[in-house]
């Protein structure tokens, strides 16, 4: 694997390492930021759903914008926004500059991750290699993030989340000398196919779109309300923070192994066996102890999250043409819808308390199990 990582492949991963670190770096702050700005659960699921508004739903605009650019600015600029904004979360004086922030660093993380994905691709002769590395970059920088706040509010306190900002400005610096010596990619005025084109596939498109976003809203809700769970039964913050660490990191080799899978049994059965696998497993969490409970929800979320980068593959093969659209669609669009369903469940944690919160997100792999189940009866192709 090592011999495939290229300059430019190693520095588009480290890039997508930094900038995911961000993206999961306010998850384990939120029982401190819960306690200074005096905020209830439902505010705190509407948080994660606002901010996913940025970071999701304008990543298909942001491809769109790629592919007119001769180079690749959004790829240097995007880790210095999220940094920028991300580390100023301590500072934040009320609930809406919370928002805006989490709003502005996503606009950062939606910028980097289509042009960079597609750069990745080309670093190599081996596409899916290629993919391969630049995916588990931005997972272990995922997992990563969780353990880099809590270093940094243990170290120098709430109020100081500012020095944060060091691997973005690092990162962006990197990039930049890098993009100085790449030559601008000519122009073209090759129009991509209609979208109409995809109506056949519409049905097996809209069932990856589903599973897609039952796998969003269980792995954005448990990083939302983990912490919060985690600390009301007695867990200290830097034990919390490395727990969510622990439960993304697990995701991030699962992630990997689905991928190896999905070339010996194919991706839909590996899909169906995700969802089918973490659903117990979920669930089971929350009815034993912590000796059993939290091994089964790193499990979990190792099962459920083999089927991470199989969706995406699933989906460019139906309609190779729209390759870039359908990734922006199953990558943004359907995490980003994921995200807004941790609204609700944040007014049910309020209303029932966070385990109800918690098993409710633990039920929804059903959801993506009959999706699953009705993907397989498409056949292989629709």
């Amino acid at each position: 694997m090592c011999r495939h990582v290229t300059p430019r492949l190693g520095l588009l991963t480290f890039g997508h390492l930094t900038i995911d670190s961000y993206s999961s770096f306010f998850a384990p702050l939120l029982p401190l930021l819960v306690a200074k700005l005096e905020l209830n659960l439902t505010l705190v699921g509407t948080l994660v759903a606002l901010s996913s508004i940025t970071s999701s739903f304008s990543q298909p605009l942001f491809g769109l914008l790629s592919d007119r650019m001769r180079r690749p600015w959004f790829v240097a600029l995007g880790p210095l926004t999220a940094a920028i904004f991300m580390s100023a979360l301590g500072l934040a004086p009320s609930y809406g500059a919370l928002v805006a922030l989490l709003m502005l660093a996503g606009l950062g993380v939606a910028a980097f991750h289509p042009q960079a994905a597609a750069l990745a691709a080309e670093a190599t002769g081996r596409r899916s290699i290629s993919m391969a590395i630049f995916v588990t970059g931005g997972t272990l920088g995922f997992a990563l993030g969780p353990m880099f706040a809590v270093g940094v509010v243990t170290t120098f306190g709430l109020e100081r989340t500012w020095v944060a900002v060091a691997p973005g400005i690092a990162a962006t610096a990197l990039l930049l000398v890098w993009l100085g010596r790449t030559e601008a990619k000519p122009r073209h005025n090759e129009k991509p196919p209609p979208l109409r084109a995809l109506r056949p596939v519409l049905r097996p498109l809209t069932l990856l779109y589903a599973a897609t976003v039952s796998r969003s809203a269980i792995a954005t809700g448990y990083m939302t309300f983990l912490p919060l769970y985690l600390h009301e039964r007695g867990y200290s913050l830097s034990r919390s923070g490395a727990m969510v660490s622990l439960y993304l990191l697990s995701g991030a080799l699962g992630g990997f192994l689905g991928g190896w899978l999905a070339d010996r049994i194919g991706g839909r059965r590996v899909i169906a066996a995700s969802f089918a696998g973490a659903l117990p497993l979920f669930v089971a969490s929350l009815f034993l102890g912590d000796r059993i409970g939290i091994p089964c929800l790193l499990l979990g979320s190792f099962v459920l999250q083999a089927s991470l980068p199989v969706n995406v593959v699933l989906g460019q093969e139906l309609s190779p043409a729209h390759s870039s659209t359908i990734s922006s669609f199953l990558m943004g669009a359907a995490w980003g819808m994921g995200a807004l369903i941790v609204g609700p469940i944040g007014a049910l944690a309020d209303a029932r308390g966070i385990h109800a919160a918690l098993l409710a997100l633990a039920c929804m792999p059903a959801v993506g199990l009959a999706c699953a189940i009705a993907l397989l009866r498409t056949g292989p192709r629709s």
